[in-house]
C-alpha cells in the first residue's frame, strides 16, 4: 500500500513539473500554399465585391430597387446580363 502511494505521488510530481506540450509522435503537416498580398484570389474577391456594389448602385438609381439574391450571388453579373437584354 505504501509503495502504491509513493508511486502515485512520484508520478503526480513528475507530471506537474513536466512541460505542457508532449512530443510523443511526429506531426505531419500538409504543405500549404504561400499567402501573398497580390494574389489572384485577392483581386477576384475585390472585383466581385466591387461589381456587386456597382450593380446595386445602378439598380437603385435606375429602377429604385435592390439586387435580388441571385444577382448578388453571381457578383452582379446576372444584373448586367438582364440589363443588356432589356435594352
Amino acid at each position: 500500500m505504501a509503495r502504491s502511494k509513493l508511486a502515485t505521488l512520484t508520478l503526480a510530481v513528475a507530471m506537474a513539473i513536466s512541460p505542457l506540450t508532449a512530443k510523443a509522435g511526429v506531426i505531419i503537416v500538409p504543405p500549404v500554399a504561400q499567402a501573398s498580398t497580390s494574389g489572384a484570389a485577392t483581386f477576384g474577391l475585390v472585383g466581385c465585391v466591387g461589381s456587386i456594389m456597382l450593380a446595386a448602385i445602378d439598380a437603385s438609381r435606375r429602377y429604385n430597387r435592390e439586387l435580388t439574391t441571385e444577382e448578388a450571388a453571381t457578383c452582379g453579373l446576372l444584373y448586367w446580363i438582364k440589363l443588356a437584354n432589356l435594352q
